[in-house]
């Protein structure tokens, strides 16, 4: 359960609040609040952390954000562990397509080997 929240006062210019009501909407965010909120939990995540490097924001869309909340209910891992799992998935599957890039340049190498050493033995 979260603690009781306080109201902060904070001035906007109103560039700024355009871009905040642009933002409203998006990911749930229900209002101006829910909007600021977020900016402050992530700009907390991140100086808390003092290594920047090892965060990382995704955008996604609301589908998307709605299969992630299904896989942490499923598998009970947090949404960090499903992206490291991802990204690792995703990583194999680079690995085998340049393995096989790889296979087949090494195929063509070799037929050219063996159709250069024919051509040697023609009289």
């Amino acid at each position: 359960m979260s603690s009781p929240s306080q109201m902060v006062s904070v001035r906007f210019t109103e560039e700024e609040v355009h871009e905040i009501d642009r933002l409203v909407g998006f990911d749930g965010r229900r209002n101006r609040s829910d909007v600021i909120r977020r900016s402050v939990h992530k700009l907390l995540e991140e100086s808390a952390s003092g290594d920047s490097k090892s965060r990382a924001s995704i955008r996604m869309g609301k589908a998307t954000r709605q299969q992630v909340e299904i896989l942490e209910e499923l598998t009970g891992m947090d949404i960090s562990s499903i992206a490291a799992q991802g990204i690792g998935l995703f990583l194999e599957q680079q690995n085998k397509k340049i393995k096989a890039s790889l296979d087949d340049g090494m195929s063509v190498l070799d037929e050219i080997k063996i159709r250069g050493s024919h051509e040697d033995h023609v009289e």
